[in-house]
């Protein structure tokens, strides 16, 4: 029976495989021509990061042209995006409309070259728009990957030297309102990132015993996800007996041996999934035999947590209620989280604070800061069909353990896209 359980667990089902239609193309582009009616604008300019990133931290061009990311998107406001992308770009999109895929930029909309300042001047004044009033995406903040925006600066000031006549207004925040709630198209498209994500749980669950290592794990979660039909680039993963961080394994950047798992470790990890642009995230952690009382407290504890949220999750209540309903378990414990315990996906843009424990750890006080990172966005009012990662975590000492999943805004209750990775699980 095993043997037949991981043979459907590998399968490569690509029944039902989702994608997106013409008419999602027009809504979204109706999207932008929106922002620029409501703010009197000529046009957008988007600002895309390169893919390498999972796929690429700030993916907005990707909205409007259903192509490889890394791209300037210039949208003005009375004809078709045009992009500006990486000159290899070209070559892609020429094998897609050889192959009679439904590409959404026209090959004459499509500058290939490189995507940096001077030739989106050379763009906007083509298009007679040097003195135009514009609105950008991709100065606005977007936490948690770009604080400060992730606009490079020698491309901005390149435009602001060369257009001096031109105005620019941000509209990351009006954009973030208008696309936050995902379509039926998308939202497809999300359950599919899911279900992926959860076989790449279930994936760690059972390539976790004692005598392997961490990379073996991550290994077995990592090639799950593409037999499947999805995407990811990194997964996050620590184990022990007592743990304290949380990000990549530390031999993905610095160089040492995996760590091998023992009897007594909790092994914890932040799977990400995703299929056109659009992103689930799973938080599996898994008990190898008997464990230490504070990391079973701990996974009571986020599991209230998570179901705080889920009693909270409503169209109409705000962002910050939800975000305390949350914590409270952890305050009523004793406990604090060690990352976010909610934040916005799809596009991200919210989410809770953390940190604050940090201070409270041994060996602390020999670092020059160790604050809290703020709650952005606690006013925002929830609307059906925005996704959010669920990530509660809770730490007691230096043992914490990390649950949850991905979960959308209902109509009428919370509707979530995955299971296994939501209680601490056990081998």
């Amino acid at each position: 029976m095993k043997t037949m359980a991981n043979k459907s667990r590998v399968s490569h089902q690509t029944d039902g495989l989702p994608s997106f239609s013409l008419a999602e193309r027009d809504r979204r582009w109706d999207i932008g021509r929106k922002i620029m009616a409501e703010n009197d604008l000529e046009a957008l300019i988007v600002f895309g990061s390169r893919e390498g990133a999972f796929p690429a931290p700030y993916a907005m061009d990707t909205f409007f042209t259903n192509d490889r990311p890394g791209a300037i998107v210039v949208f003005p406001r009375n004809s078709k995006p045009i992009s500006l992308v990486f000159a290899l770009a070209v070559n892609d999109h020429m094998q897609a409309m050889s192959r009679g895929e439904d590409v959404w930029i026209p090959p004459e909309n499509m500058f290939g070259g490189a995507p940096n300042g001077q030739a989106l001047v050379t763009i906007l004044n083509k298009l007679g728009l040097g003195n135009a009033r514009m609105g950008v995406l991709g100065l606005d903040p977007y936490p948690p990957f770009y604080f400060d925006g992730p606009m490079p600066y020698n491309t901005w000031k390149t435009v602001l030297d060369n257009l001096p006549q031109a105005t620019f207004e941000r509209v990351g925040r009006r954009f973030f309102e208008l696309t936050a709630a995902r379509s039926n198209e998308e939202f497809e498209v999300l359950r599919w990132s899911a279900n992926v994500g959860e076989k790449m749980c279930e994936a760690m669950l059972e390539a976790t015993k004692p005598g392997v290592t961490e990379a073996d794990i991550y290994a077995a979660i990592v090639a799950t996800c593409p037999k499947n039909i999805g995407f990811t680039a990194e997964v996050l993963l620590g184990s022990g007996k007592e743990i304290v961080s949380w990000g990549p394994p530390t031999w993905n950047y610095r160089p040492h041996e995996p760590r091998e798992i023992e009897t007594g470790d909790i092994v914890m990890a932040e799977v990400f999934s995703s299929l056109g642009m659009l992103e689930t995230q799973h938080q599996p952690s898994v008990a190898v035999g008997r464990v230490h009382p504070d990391f079973e407290r701990a996974a009571e504890t986020a599991r209230a947590s998570y179901e705080a949220g889920l009693q909270t999750l409503r169209p109409g209540r705000r962002f910050g209620e939800v975000a305390e309903a949350m914590e409270s378990p952890l305050k009523s414990a004793g406990g604090h989280n060690v990352h976010p315990l909610i934040h916005s996906i799809n596009p991200f843009g919210l989410i809770c604070g953390f940190g604050e424990g940090f201070a409270q750890l041994a060996g602390a006080k020999q670092y020059g800061l160790t604050a809290q990172v703020p709650m952005f966005g606690a006013e925002f009012e929830l609307q059906a069909g925005m996704t959010f990662a669920f990530e509660p975590n809770c730490m007691f000492g230096k043992r914490f353990v990390n649950l949850g999943g991905t979960v959308v805004v209902g109509k009428d209750k919370p509707i979530e896209l995955n299971e296994i990775a939501t209680r601490l699980m056990h081998v």
